[in-house]
């Protein structure tokens, strides 16, 4: 065989091998990448509740912890001056109307003027006005669960007296977790909505199906990542907000 030739045959080899060595490389450098995604259990929903009103806490139910329903009493003041200023509210307004209502017989008789008409229906508006005030005050003596969830924190605690805008309790959703990932922004080639994942909680050793649910709407510049939000298929109680783990993605299309 010329000399040549082998060369060239020789060369065709070794050239074969590097590509099926760096292949290789390419792929387990992938497999190991795309099964060390870390990810952190995040609510979809929270909340830190404050006070609207200067008042004392009369009942406080639930703990850090705790379960509760949508529409339950999560905080309740004692309301008895506010109360007490709705009633006299009540009466004032009661007090304004008769008088107007008897300042539209005068009127009729030609025993009043107008204009004395015309302040009494203000004055009945006023009343009515300052009527709203005290029953929205009173409304905002009970705090109720805006939805299922359960108790962060308590901030707070029975019989304390709390001023406004002081945090009282934090709460979550429970019913709907999400999955914060970041992920190599070079996936964004093959990484889209909808697209299947296992996700592997470090503090229960199991797995649950997920989702992409959500891809950031940019590149940090610095470490070429992007923020991904993931879900869960399936609601499981044993998953709880704050928990990590693994996401395992397969292999992109």
């Amino acid at each position: 065989m010329n000399k040549n030739i082998r060369r060239i045959l020789v060369l065709y080899f070794i050239t074969g091998c590097f590509f099926a060595l760096h292949a290789a490389s390419v792929s387990d450098e992938w497999d190991r990448d795309i099964n060390n995604i870390r990810g952190l259990v995040k609510p979809v929903t929270s909340a830190t509740i404050s006070s609207e009103l200067p008042a004392r806490i009369i009942k406080l139910p639930y703990n850090m912890g705790d379960s509760f329903s949508k529409g339950k009493t999560l905080v309740q003041f004692d309301c008895s001056l506010h109360n007490a200023e709705l009633s006299a509210a009540k009466a004032e307004l009661e007090a304004e109307q008769k008088k107007h209502e008897n300042n539209l017989q005068l009127l009729d008789l030609n025993a009043i003027s107008k204009i004395e008409v015309d302040i009494s229906a203000a004055n009945v508006k006023k009343a009515d006005a300052e009527k709203q005030i005290a029953n929205v005050r009173v409304k905002r003596c009970l705090i109720r669960a805006p939805y299922d969830g359960r108790v962060i924190e308590a901030l707070v605690n029975e019989h304390e007296s709390v001023s406004p805008d002081q945090p009282l309790i934090s709460i979550l959703s429970d019913k709907k977790l999400e999955i914060e990932l970041i992920v190599p922004s070079a996936w964004l080639t093959w990484l889209k909505k909808d697209i299947e994942f296992q996700f592997l909680i470090d503090e229960t050793g199991r797995s649950h199906n997920a989702k992409v649910a959500q891809l950031g709407a940019s590149v940090d510049p610095v470490s070429q990542t992007i923020r991904v939000k993931g879900i869960f298929e399936s609601n499981s109680g044993e998953v709880l907000s704050g928990m990590s783990g693994t996401a395992k993605f397969g292999a992109p299309r």
